[in-house]
């Protein structure tokens, strides 16, 4: 029993994958509130989070290119039940429901294999960075695109 516990420790201390449903809560996210920014090319990205209140932390996405904004989309985490999703609305449109998969302190993955793409979304944390990324099978190819922002003061 004590060897068990053991390991657990260990796996924990040196970031490995727990169960994500029973160890996930929206105050693992609380580090991911405020503004961030990155850029891909002439194009700037930008997110907004708002703290974890409730069972929910409200987000807000654009890229803007040529002084245009040319994708928006409205985001949510949601506790439920004792899991917590990811909740997208790409453009405005239909809410789209990823499931938590993974989990550690630094990185968490949620997952949806009957969307058409993305069928994962990965939020991590590296030093002041975070990368987020997308990625899944479109039109029988995989396909994966990953956003890296700093944290920014928000205007």
């Amino acid at each position: 029993m004590i060897r068990y516990l053991v390991v657990i420790l260990v796996l924990l201390a040196f970031g490995g994958s727990v169960n994500a449903q029973t160890t996930a809560s929206l105050e693992n996210l609380s580090w991911l509130s405020g503004c961030w920014e990155g850029r891909q090319g002439a194009a700037v990205i930008e997110e907004m989070w708002s703290k974890p209140a409730g069972t929910s932390m409200l987000g807000l996405g654009r890229t803007v290119k040529d002084n245009r904004t040319v994708t928006f989309e409205f985001m949510q985490f949601r506790e439920e039940n004792g899991s917590l999703f990811f909740l997208p609305q790409p453009q405005g449109g239909a809410q789209v429901r990823f499931s938590l998969k993974e989990f550690t302190p630094a990185k968490l993955t949620f997952e949806n294999l009957t969307h058409d793409f993305p069928q994962r979304v990965s939020y991590e944390r590296k030093s002041n960075l975070l990368l987020a990324s997308i990625e899944g099978t479109e039109k029988g190819k995989f396909k994966r695109n990953e956003f890296q922002m700093k944290k920014v003061a928000c205007n």
